[in-house]
Parts: C-alpha cells; structure tokens; sequence
C-alpha cells in the first residue's frame, strides 16, 4: 500500500539507472522481511532522485510495504518544523491518525489535529518513532523524507533521532537532498557526514548518465532526433536526466542557450489559464492542493481541472502526496516565479494570505504577507508561527520568526506588547545558542525606547540585557546595567527587585567577590520566596551554593545541595535551572579535583540540553564545552574529537570556535600540522570567549615552532586577557607561565651569553606573574595547585639548563610533586610530561635507571595518546633501545614483529614516503587534513617513533607495510 503516493506508478522504463535501484533495494532491505536498513540518496537537482524513489517504492509497495513519503519545502529562513514527519502522519487514513494520537498526545500538531500539548523535544521524537514502530507491526514501513536540503533545524534533529533507532519491526528510511546545494556552509553538510557513518546506514549518490545513457533516455520517450540535435542534448545535459527531458520537450522550437529560457518556452504551450495556474504555483513555495489552488487562481471548477490538466501534460506540474501538486522540478518554479512582473507576484502573495488558515499555516501566511506588502499579516502570523516554533522546541526557527516580526514592529496592531515581543526574541535567540545577538538585539531596542515608555518595561528590557550579557561574561556591561537598575528599581518586594538582586548576585559570582555574592543571593532569595518566585529561588541557591562550594565550605553538603536542585528542577520541569544544576555541581567536583565526577555531570548537561532542543544554549553548550575539556584532562582524545566534531556538529560560530579551541590542546599534543593556523584563525574570536582565548593562547605557546614565537602567543594572550576581559592576573596565567617557561628551558639548551641572560630576565617575569596571580586570584584548587608546582619545577630545570648554579636534588624532588600533583588530578597528558622531566633530572644526577623507569611509564601514555612531541622528548633523554620496552638494533635483520596497519594508514604511510604534509595527503586521499592527521598520529604511535622521517625510514626499509 502507498500513502501519499498517488500517481507515483511510473509510466515511463528506467534508463540508466538499474544498478542504483538494485543497490537501493539492497541497501534499505526490501527483499529481507528482517532488515532495517537506512540510505541517504543524494545527487545534483535533475539527476533522477525522485525517478529512483518512485520505482523503489512501487517495488516496496508491490511487496506488501506501506510507503510514507514526506516533503521537505523551501520556506527561506523561516521554516516549519518537522514538516515532513507531519505530511507523513496526516496523511494515514482517520482511524490510524486517531489511535496513534490517542496513544501520543503530544503528536496533535504533526497529525493535524490542532496545537500539541506542551512537550520537549525528546518526547516528541520518541513519540514518532514509537508510531513508525506500531505502524510496523501491520506491515513493514518504507519511509521516504525528500529533498532533505530544505530541511529545517528541528526536522534534521528528528531525521537524526530516526536513523540512530534500532527499530524492532521493520521500518525501512530512505531520504534524499540535492548534492550540489550542499554548498560548505549547508547546515545539512554536517548531518549527512554524520548520518553516514551511523550503523545501517549507507550512502549511495547518483551519478551523471552516460552519453549513451542520455541517448537511450531520448529514444525511451519516443523521440526521433537528428544527430546533430541528440548530440547537442547530450553535451548540454551534462548527463541530467531532467534536463534531458526538459531539451526533449522543446524539440520542435529553437534550442535556447539557457535552461531558464527552455522552461519559459515550455509554458508558451499551456493556455491562459494553465499558465495562470502555473503563476501561482510559482507563488506558493512547495506543493498546493486543489482547495487553495481554486481559491487563490479565481478559476471555476472546470477551468481549474482543465488549466491543471493541461499542466500537468505538458510536464509542469506532477501530481504527487495527497492529491496535491508541485512544479516536476523546483527549477520550474523559480524560473516562472523569477519572470513574474512586480504587481502581479504581489497579487498572487496576498491571494494565498486571503485563503490561508493564520493558524495552521502561520509560517506560510507570513512568507506570503511579506512578499505581498502586508506588513501586518506579516507581523502577526511571523509571532504566531514564532509561539508554535517554541512549543515543539524549534528554537532556532523561533527566533528567526521573532526577528521578523521585530522587523514589522512599525505595522504591528495596535496595542501590541513590544517590550514582550524583544524579551520572547531575546529568550529564544538564546536557547538558540545566540547569547551575544540576543544581548545585541535587546539593547538596540533599549537604545530606541520612547522616553516617554513605562519604566518596568525598560526595567525588564535591562534585566534581559544584563542577563544575556553575564552569560557571555560581558561583566563590565553587566555591571553598568546594574548600576542603572538599582536607580530604577527601589528596594520594594517586587519581582523586578528579586530579579535585579539575583542577578547582581551572578555578577559577584562571576567576578570572584564571594561576600558579595552571598549577600545578594540571600536577599534574592528572601524576597523571592515571599513572593513564590520558585525560579529566581532556584537560581538564587545554585550560585549561593556555587560560591560555597568554590570556597570549601562543607563540601559534602555543598554536593548534597546542588544534587537536590537537580532533583528538584526537573520535577517542576524548569530545565534551564536543571541544566545549571548540572553545570555547577560539574565544577563542584572540578574544582576539588574529581574529574571523573566532573566529567559525568557536564555530559549529563550536554545531553539534557539535546533533548530539551537547548544544544548549543548556555549550560548545555558549557556542558559539551567543559566536558571536551574535562576529557582532554583525563587522556580521552579521541572523545575531544567526537564531542566537537563542528564539521558534524554545526554549532553557531562562536561555540564552534570554543570547540575547536579545546581540539587544538590536542593538535598540541600531538604537533599537529595544521595546528599553527587553525590558532591564527581562532584569535580573531579571543574577545568573545575568554575560555576560548585561554585553551586556544595555551595551545599556541606549545604549537609554536621555537621559543620566540611561543613567547609573542604568550604575551598576545596576556593582552587579550588585560585588554578585552579586564583580567590581568587570571588564574590562567599561572597555567601560561608554567607552559612558557617549559618552552624557554628547551631553547636554554643552546643559548650562550647575552641570549642565556635574557632567557633568565624573562623567566624572573613570569614568575612574578604566576605569584602575582596566585596571591590575588589564589588559593587555587587540585588543578592550580599542580601548575604553581610545575611553574617552580619548570624554573629550576631553566636555571639548571643555563648553567646556573642549582640544587638537582631539589629540583628532582620539586619534579616529583608536580608528578605527584597532575596524577592525582588525573590529568594524564601533564602528568607524563612532568615525568618526562623529571627522567631528565634524574639522567642529569646520574640516575639511569630511575631516568629509565620514568621515561618508561611517560612512554607508555604518550603512546597511548599518540603524542608524538612527547614521545620524541623522552627518546631524547632515554632512547628507547635503553628504557624497559627496547627495540631491535635497526641493523638487525630478525627485530620485532611489524606492526599492523590498517589499508588507510598503509595509504597514508605510502604518501609520508613521497615527503607529503598533511594537507597534501588529505587532498591525495580525498578526506580532511584532520582526518589525515589522526592517521599519521596513529601510524606513529604504532611504529614506535616520533617523527615523520623516522616513520618513513622504516617504510623503506620494510617495504611490506606498504601492502
């Protein structure tokens, strides 16, 4: 059976595109009553996608499949959510609507049955998978998503939920998008490279038809060309199927050199009122049925049946889901749409304003309102389409309707709450992730208020701004807003008092005055349970307790607190308080030291924030940013790269650069080559995130090539942090001292006279700003303490490496607390490396095997972490051939066994042999230079070496690696 596949039978053989289809069936699994397979079918517009689709599914079909087909649609910026899945579900007959509806409430919307309940995103997705499930066991389930390109944020979120199922019955996905509008910035790009690699998942692309291919097409259509004309179709084509049609059918006519024109002759064919039909299909923006086809075109019934007819033989128009139609190629539409005159797309804009439901289709009559001038429908149906994206979790979109709607603000109704509408934009742009446009965007307007306007609402329009701006730790601002809200706001038991209080408590908070911020809390909290504010309560006692916690005051208590607030979030469902319980119970454990704790609590955070549709919102974007973190702490690189996977990922772009800042600690690690000017390319975001200023600036001083540059990374950051955060002394510089120091030890080696002089002048500032830092900033936790440790061991090993005249046992015992310190803390990277260290003290003193025993046991962890700069440290104090795990003498022609390389490391492997970098192998192999750079990581660590020269003198000399 077929739902919403009327017409789809095709008439006409399938040329050129029989391995396809066998691979299709194959891959999706039509043929095995037990499989669950998924395919995501791509190719460029006009390749024959839905040619391909349409044979699938009547083979499904003809197999006892239900086959569901839903529509992605271009709506601009605007879209609907989850539109697709709702052309899906409304489409099954009524008793099967109603009893899936009856077992989902929160289904209401995507049935047609009018506003869902209030849900979160997780409920409402599992929700459709548990209805593809029941719909199942009657029968196995073909579902088609098409043109997967248009897809909106939140219809890509639920595509992703689907095909991470394992489904128990048989439920078969396949959806389809235009390669070649997946251009580099696509929000799908990411997804589809994503959905690739999910289990059961294959991909399968279309290719280009052949010169013979086009030429059995045209002669499979019945036509009789010249040579001269088939030969003149297939260079034109390019091996298109559609346009190969498209040329076909203006055989009779001259060859245009433009598709556009060739479509344009095509509707010269059609009658006046074809042609009228064909205009407002051109307005719509996706497919119509014939109710709104009738009301917005003015035909009577006979001559609508006639026009569409006429329209659909000739190949305008195809008849597809739920006797609905839409232009065979969306080509046509835009040709046709793009030759309308003015006042005549105006027109046919507000006919389909006139015959749209405000409601139901809130999204479209705003689009339509817009392009007809009518600023007022516009505003309107963009607020009511903006409160039906906020309630199935469509933040994105949601914002997106909000800000149009600001933009139409002069044509509002009268009456209508401006100061509402900038604070529900402001709201929605930040669960978005967008915090610093939301600030941007609430103070544009503060700056526009009527000085005449009430003052709670520029009371609420400032708390909103100072909010948005704490949470980009913009505190100078914060703090100037506070200023003008304690002029406004008297000391009154109001609820803009609390919310003022409560915030002036996050403020004092974020700046470290911890009797501030206590005292602000308890009055915020006070005033708040006298006024039965549960959310400013909730708030107020999670950064009380924040403060508690970072000063050591009962700590026990202190987590039971915080744990209780989980709790006690959820059960009210206020989420964002939920999350913010998450984050800062996270750092109640980081700060002591636990990582592990930290770890599972950050990522907790992250994954409620995906299914409250809050991903890349404050809390939850902190908690795959801090957890990234946490991960790289404790050895665990290759979920650093999972986590911010931004290719994948999509985040917006400052959190995209946040992540990928925390990758460079890793690039760092393990030297790798792109590694430099990805941190070049990251500075220009250092005024916006300070975390991100401080992993990316340490990264740098570690990837820079000689002690020089690292110094001037060094120094940048110090600017950075002096200059754009107000924070000179940072508890981060002692970590940036430690870290540059290490680098003037390395080049002490060779430095002589005034060079060695002005090595030591440097090293006497860094220490008096890690001192500096410590008493203003101190005492530190787990994690400071260690670096303070490290900043003394790091000295001693310089003025011991100067020729300076120092205690070695002293410095030798100063190595083994830093030793000491990083393994306790669990930061395994800094722990051996600190052991690397400490193995060339004790070289220096003479102690082989204690040097031995140490390089040792950092061997094994740079190994495991494929830090290749570490590795190549410790062969440099201990060779391998002396240290507890020896290698064969190279000279020997038995030595030990080869290791085993992977077919693609053994690819790799072949190109460092041709002296290849790591850009240059990834444009060889076609994959990223991340991806390249993963595998000569690999392939060193398995070699047993740390450089690529000395990876490929093995190469040469085992040739047998090679394959």
């Amino acid at each position: 059976m077929m739902e919403n596949m009327a017409d789809w039978r095709p008439t006409t053989p399938l040329v050129g595109r029989v391995v396809e289809l066998d691979k299709l069936l194959a891959a999706v699994g039509v043929d095995d009553p037990d499989a669950r397979g998924a395919v995501l079918l791509s190719g460029d517009a006009g390749m024959g996608k839905t040619r391909l689709l349409r044979e699938t599914a009547v083979r499904a079909s003809d197999l006892g499949h239900r086959v569901l087909v839903g529509h992605c649609v271009d709506l601009g910026d605007a879209g609907i959510p989850y539109q697709p899945f709702a052309e899906v579900l409304s489409g099954l007959e009524p008793p099967t609507r109603a009893a899936l509806g009856e077992r989902s409430p929160v289904l209401a919307g995507l049935l047609g049955g009018g506003d869902p309940p209030e849900a979160d995103r997780g409920e409402l997705f599992a929700a459709v998978t548990a209805s593809l499930e029941t719909l199942a066991t009657a029968a196995p389930v073909l579902l088609v998503v098409e043109d997967a390109h248009w897809a909106d944020a939140s219809t890509r979120h639920l595509l992703r939920y689907v095909l991470t199922q394992r489904f128990d019955g048989p439920v078969r996905v396949v959806v389809s998008y235009r390669s070649d509008d997946l251009h580099r910035r696509h929000p799908l790009r990411s997804d589809v490279a994503e959905w690739g690699r999910l289990p059961d998942v294959q991909r399968l692309d279309l290719r280009p038809l052949a010169a013979d291919e086009v030429r059995d097409l045209a002669v499979s259509r019945g036509r009789t060309l010249s040579t001269e004309s088939l030969d003149a179709i297939v260079r034109r084509a390019g091996g298109n199927a559609f346009i190969v049609e498209e040329l076909l059918d203006v055989e009779d006519g001259p060859l245009p050199w433009t598709l556009a024109e060739l479509l344009l002759v095509r509707l010269d064919r059609l009658d006046d009122d074809a042609r009228q039909l064909v205009r407002v299909m051109a307005c719509a923006g996706g497919e119509v049925d014939d109710d709104l086809l009738a009301q917005v075109a003015g035909l009577d019934p006979a001559s609508l049946e006639t026009a569409i007819r006429s329209a659909l033989d000739h190949r305008i128009l195809s008849r597809t889901t739920r006797d609905t139609y839409v232009f065979r190629h969306a080509l046509l539409g835009e040709v046709v749409r793009d030759d309308l005159l003015p006042g005549e797309r105006r027109r046919l804009h507000a006919a389909y304003v006139a015959a749209l439901d405000p409601q139901a289709h809130a999204a479209d009559v705003a689009r339509h309102a817009m392009e007809a001038g009518m600023y007022e429908a516009a505003f309107t149906a963009s607020v009511t389409a903006a409160e039906r994206a906020t309630r199935v979790a469509g933040h994105e979109e949601a914002a997106q309707h909000y800000e149009r709607a600001l933009g139409l603000v002069d044509s509002a109704p009268e009456g209508t709450d401006t100061v509402e509408l900038v604070l529900a934009a402001s709201e929605a742009l930040i669960a978005a992730g967008y915090v610093r446009r939301a600030g941007d965007l609430v103070r544009d307007h503060i700056d526009r208020l009527d000085p005449e306007v009430a003052v709670d609402d520029r009371v609420r329009l400032l708390i909103a701004f100072g909010t948005a701006c704490s949470l980009s730790e913009r505190n100078r601002e914060t703090a100037e807003t506070l200023e003008t809200l304690f002029t406004l706001v008297p000391e009154e038991p109001t609820a803009l008092r609390a919310q003022v209080e409560n915030l002036a408590a996050y403020l004092a908070m974020s700046e470290r005055r911890d009797d501030e911020a206590l005292r602000w809390s308890e009055q915020a909290i006070a005033l708040a349970r006298r006024l039965g504010l549960r959310r400013v309560i909730d708030d107020a006692v999670i950064t009380q307790t924040r403060v508690r916690s970072r000063t050591g005051d009962d700590p026990a208590a202190n987590r039971r607190r915080l744990e209780e607030l989980v709790e006690t979030t959820r059960e009210q469902g206020n989420e964002v308080g939920e999350l913010r319980a998450h984050h800062i119970l996270a750092f109640h454990f980081h700060d002591r030291g636990e990582l592990e704790d930290a770890e599972r609590e950050f990522l907790a955070a992250m994954e409620l924030a995906e299914r409250a549709g809050r991903r890349w919102a404050p809390y939850g974007f902190d908690g795959r940013f801090f957890g990234s973190l946490t991960a790289y702490l404790l050895g665990q690189w290759d979920l650093v790269d999972t986590l911010g996977d931004v290719e994948r990922l999509r985040p917006p772009t400052v959190a995209a650069a946040a992540l990928r800042a925390i990758g460079l600690l890793v690039s760092a690690g393990r030297a790798a080559d792109d590694g430099i000017a990805t941190a070049d390319e990251l500075r220009t975001h250092w005024s916006r995130d300070v975390a991100l200023a401080i992993y990316a600036g340490t990264a740098a001083i570690d990837l820079a090539p000689d002690a020089e540059s690292a110094m001037r990374w060094h120094d940048d950051l110090v600017r950075c942090l002096t200059e754009d955060w107000h924070d000179r002394y940072a508890p981060a510089r002692v970590r940036m001292s430690g870290l540059a120091l290490g680098r003037l030890a390395a080049a002490a080696t060779t430095a002589r006279g005034a060079q060695a002089e002005a090595l030591g002048e440097r090293a006497d500032a860094l220490i008096r700003d890690a001192e500096r830092s410590v008493q203003t900033r101190g005492p530190f936790g787990p994690e400071g303490g260690a670096w303070q440790v490290r900043v003394a061991a790091e000295d001693a090993r310089l003025r011991r490496l100067l020729g300076e005249e120092t205690d070695v046992e002293a410095e030798t015992e100063t190595w083994r607390d830093c030793v000491a310190r990083f393994d306790e803390l669990g930061h395994v990277f800094e722990a051996a490396r600190s052991r690397a260290r400490l193995a060339a003290v004790l070289q220096a003193r003479g102690d082989r095997a204690g040097a031995a025993g140490a390089a040792e046991e950092a061997w094994q962890s740079a190994s495991r972490l494929r830090a290749a700069p570490l590795q190549a440290e410790l062969e440099a104090v201990v060779p391998r051939r002396r240290s507890k795990a020896p290698v064969a003498d190279e000279s020997e022609t038995s030595g030990p066994e080869l290791p085993t390389l992977t077919p693609r490391e053994r690819e790799v492997l072949a190109r460092l042999t041709e002296g290849l970098t790591n850009g240059q192998i990834a444009s060889r192999l076609f994959i990223s230079t991340k991806t390249a750079s993963v595998h000569v990581s690999n392939i060193l660590a398995k070699l047993g070496v740390a450089t690529r020269t000395e990876a490929a003198a093995i190469a040469a000399r085992h040739p047998e690696l090679l394959g």
